[in-house]
């Protein structure tokens, strides 16, 4: 039992409530990865075979629709001629030399609207029929900067790979603060479903003791271990399945400090 005074708890911001019914999102974590969104993403190529003379803009370049992108010489006529950006976006790639000899299928440079990007993860044999079209996903990097968002899957694919028994999923993700780097690599939180539990708790309130997770039950007298077993859990809050009652009066933050508290009158400190 931990006895504390009204002022000790209130120093410490431990918080008392009371369990009860909750929702909890069911949910899958995936690796995936951000892509070029290929709706607005375009190849520039040559009108006709010929050679390049000039290439007016650098890779990562701004560029606005119209604008000069490239000068060839046609093999045809002997003149020369402008290729120019078919859309306005960010100079991804440019494959194309000055000098180079170019015919119809040759590649100038890739043009990108990066305003939207593609998340694609995988979906496993096990998972189909779970993972629909609609269903919300919370999007967070994977290494780097600590960045979030979320969005619906707008495409789950109807065929899978030969070789790895996967298909994919696709979010289209805002991007226009251009935080979303095609090639990044991020974990989807795919939110399959929300169900409602009779019993749960907020992930804070839980404590690891020696038999397991536990809660601090509380009373006038003060705070008692009660262990529980857990359910399933968002990140947030968590079921528990045994060893709390609907309406049970529990710490709901700062469980810790209470267990640091325990282990010290244990340790006769």
């Amino acid at each position: 039992l931990v006895t504390l005074s009204p002022e000790a708890v209130d120093s410490a911001g431990i918080i008392v409530d009371t369990s009860g019914a909750q929702p909890i999102d069911v949910t899958l974590e995936l690796p995936g990865e951000i892509k070029l969104d290929a709706e607005h993403t375009v190849d520039v190529r040559p009108t006709y075979p010929g050679r390049v003379t000039t290439l007016h803009l650098a890779l990562g370049s701004r560029v606005s629709q119209g604008q000069p992108l490239a000068e060839i010489l046609s093999n045809e006529s002997l003149s020369g001629y402008t290729v120019s950006a078919p859309m306005g976006g960010t100079i991804v790639a440019r494959p194309a030399n000055i000098g180079a000899a170019v015919d119809l299928g040759s590649v100038l440079y890739t043009v990108a609207d990066l305003s939207s990007v593609w998340l694609d993860f995988p979906v496993y044999v096990q998972q189909l029929g779970r993972i629909q079209r609609g269903q919300l996903v919370h999007v967070r990097a994977t290494g780097g900067p600590a960045i979030s968002t979320s969005g619906t899957i707008r495409y789950v694919g109807p065929l899978l790979d030969v070789d790895t028994r996967t298909t994919y999923a696709r979010v289209v993700l805002s991007n226009s603060d251009g935080r979303w780097q095609p090639g990044r690599l991020v974990t989807a939180v795919v939110v399959i479903e929300r169900v409602t539990v009779p019993v749960a708790v907020p992930e804070d309130a839980i404590v690891r003791v020696g038999t397991g997770a536990a809660v601090f039950r509380a009373d006038s007298s003060g705070f008692e271990v009660q262990p529980v077993t857990l359910g399933r859990s968002d990140g947030t809050m968590t079921e528990i399945v045994s060893g709390l009652e609907r309406g049970a009066r529990i710490g709901t933050r700062n469980a810790f400090w209470l267990k640091a508290e325990l282990e010290k009158a244990a340790g006769g400190d």
